[in-house]
């Protein structure tokens, strides 16, 4: 039997991922629907019943670990919900957060319970991996409209929440050599953005520490539609770069392969903690490390049983982690550049740079296909350019993470630390130019929550792929790559010039709500109380249906608080604001109660405390803790939930966190 590993890996992940994202509900129907098809199988495929007897087994496992740790962690750490417990462990990581105050995250107990929490704590000079006891009142996780909060959390294995705590004592020191990587990051974290700065030295410390914290909200967002936002997670390229220096030196010194292997995974490792111990530089580290001991062993690595044995290490860990945006994109991507891009290379024929940028096209598309999937479950922009962008640039952002490496590899000494980073801010400043002119250029990106543009993108992702493959023709393949790109634009630009129509999604937060009326990719907000404490949910709501452009935000109150909110935190800027108030600006119009707006046949008017929208005969009232359409009132001081209004057919409904999904239960 070829490539074990493959078939029991990939089983233990499928096995993990359905109960993982079925919340563990269903994992007896799993287990009996496994049980089914594979002795239909077994009795249909008989060259395969080895095949399918493996299978069998690894998936039944998945389903055991994945019942046997919601059992022992999960329910158990959700059962403290509300309660004040005492919190045991290492401090892994901690920020000041003003008025003599921390905020700490501890790994070891909670209540007992082998888990993580972060929580806040009077200031006592803190370091990593110090030992502390805590009295915590503990909440467990849950999802809000500013952030899913619970469906990011609960894949890493994190449950619950702590606020201040009530006495804390630091009780001794942990691992000396772990707090001195740390210290190690922060000094190069610090270094990095002192000698290069502005987002030229945010982008370099991001991409060598995993830390985006320097990095402007609109950077970032260029970054990723432009299609490179990959370079920010630290993973298979940053250890790689590592181990080839480390292995280099080490060849100089000795030539036994044994010494090689033990310095270059004590190196990739130590930068493992360093980068702070994320799925893809840990699931690069474990591939890294078993390829370069497979000739200690006289064995020949292979790039996909590699992957499918680090998984199954990975998930045993943290089965939670199957249905992780980073490990589910770092995986994918990794299977599809160690297996399919090779096969999808050889097609392309000939010598030359001409053929060289061909491969490289290829790869890059085949990339961006195989991953769709996955970056439709998890993103609200698809980046078309990325193909292009990725060509270009990588290889500038590889050379400007060799040279950061450089720095850090030798303790950041001035003489070398001030010429190397200065190349590198020049080309970071030449890579952000760049990103972006790309990111504005016509279709550079889709947004995903258009429909059915998202399920035509998950319909069709592969097609120019298996085309490519099954005739082995990369210009039949590049012909239907661009045809389905033709496709999806045609689909976007259809649904906005004739599925188009007004619409209003209120945001509501106890008595208080934000809301936003658009039509195509146009829009006005309203924040009645809010004093933009929705803003994150706002502008993830307009990232995914593509709403660029704000002609206005009406503020009810508390004007100058709420407006520089809004100028800080949302990057589609209203043209102006209509404020219940003096102006402080030109930006800023008076729309005092009873004043009358009206915006391409919408009407909006100014009561005491909301406002009056008329349009397509339906009117919509926006009150403080309700809204009514035609008559019909809700209350809204419980909802958790977002609420669409279609004022065409006077509907509303309520949706989930993540808006593109429209289930309804009501």
């Amino acid at each position: 039997m070829v490539r074990k590993s493959c078939y029991i890996g990939f089983s233990y992940f499928a096995g993990l991922f359905l109960c993982t994202i079925g919340w563990g509900r269903n994992n007896g129907v799993f287990a009996l629907a496994a049980v089914c098809v594979a002795l239909t199988a077994f009795v249909l495929l008989k060259k395969y019943r080895k095949h399918i007897a493996v299978c069998l087994v690894s998936f039944l496992t998945a389903v055991a670990v994945n019942t046997a740790y919601t059992h022992i962690f999960y329910d158990k750490l959700t059962a403290l919900d509300g309660k004040t417990v005492t919190v045991k462990g290492e401090i892994t990581d901690f920020s000041y957060t003003g008025s003599d105050t921390c905020r700490l995250t501890v790994k070891g107990t909670v209540g007992g319970v082998k888990g993580r929490l972060t929580f806040f704590a009077a200031d006592l000079d803190y370091d990593y991996y110090d030992k502390v006891e805590a009295k915590v009142k503990v909440s467990r996780i849950k999802d809000s409209i500013n952030f899913r909060s619970e469906q990011y959390n609960r894949p890493k294995g994190v449950f619950l929440q702590g606020s201040t705590a009530e006495n804390i004592k630091i009780t001794g020191s942990g691992n000396g050599f772990f707090r001195g990587i740390m210290h190690y990051r922060d000094k190069m974290f610090v270094l990095i953005n002192d000698i290069i700065g502005s987002d030229e030295g945010g982008f370099a410390s991001a991409m060598l520490c995993g830390d985006k914290s320097e990095l402007s909200k609109q950077t970032k967002l260029t970054v990723y539609r432009s299609g490179i936002g990959h370079i920010f997670s630290v993973s298979g390229t940053h250890v790689v770069i590592i181990s080839a220096m480390i292995g280099w030196l080490v060849s100089k010194l000795s030539s036994d392969k044994r010494v090689t292997f033990a310095v270059q995974t004590v190196a990739v490792w130590t930068f493992a903690v360093f980068a702070g111990l994320s799925v893809s530089v840990v699931r690069a580290a474990v591939m890294l490390t078993l390829v370069s001991a497979a000739p200690l062993f006289f064995r020949r690595p292979d790039p996909a049983n590699t992957l499918f044995l680090c998984a199954v290490i990975l998930l045993t860990l943290s089965p939670y982690a199957a249905a992780d945006c980073s490990f589910l994109l770092s995986f994918t991507a990794t299977f599809v550049i160690g297996t399919v891009c090779p096969k999808a290379a050889a097609l392309v024929k000939g010598e030359g740079i001409l053929y060289s940028l061909e491969r490289q096209a290829v790869n890059a598309v085949t990339i961006l296909l195989c991953t769709m999937p996955v970056q439709l479950m998890f993103f609200s922009e698809i980046s078309l350019i990325a193909p292009l962008s990725n060509i270009l640039l990588v290889p500038i952002c590889t050379l400007a993470l060799g040279l950061t490496v450089i720095t850090a590899v030798t303790g950041g000494a001035a003489i070398i630390a001030y010429p190397v980073l200065t190349a590198v801010k020049y080309l970071l400043k030449l890579v952000l130019t760049l990103a972006e002119l790309f990111s504005k250029l016509p279709y550079a990106y889709l947004p995903r929550g258009i429909r059915p543009l998202g399920v035509i993108m998950l319909v069709t992702c592969l097609i120019p792929a298996a085309v490519m493959f099954f005739r082995k023709s990369v210009k039949l393949g590049a012909f239907c790559t661009a045809l389905m790109l033709v496709c999806w634009m045609a689909v976007y630009n259809f649904a906005l010039a004739f599925g188009g129509t007004v619409k209003i999604v209120v945001m509501p937060k106890g008595n208080a709500m934000q809301a936003v009326l658009y039509n195509k990719t146009t829009g006005m907000a309203f924040d009645i109380g809010s004093k933009g404490k929705l803003n994150s949910g706002m502008e993830n709501f307009l990232e995914l249906y593509g709403i660029n452009e704000l002609k206005g935000a009406f503020i009810s109150g508390e004007q100058y608080y709420t407006v520089t909110k809004y100028n800080e935190q949302i990057t589609v800027q209203p043209d102006r604001f209509y404020i219940n108030g003096e102006p402080d600006d030109d930006k800023q119009l008076p729309f005092l109660t009873g004043s009358k707006l009206d915006w391409n046949g919408v009407n909006v008017v100014a009561l005491d405390e909301g406002y009056k929208i008329t349009a397509e005969g339906c009117t919509v009232l926006l009150e403080k803790g309700s809204v009514t359409v035609n008559g019909s009132s809700v209350d809204t001081t419980k909802e958790e939930y977002p609420l669409v209004i279609d004022m065409k057919n006077s509907q509303i409904r309520r949706t989930d966190y993540g808006f593109a999904y429209g289930i309804g239960s009501w």
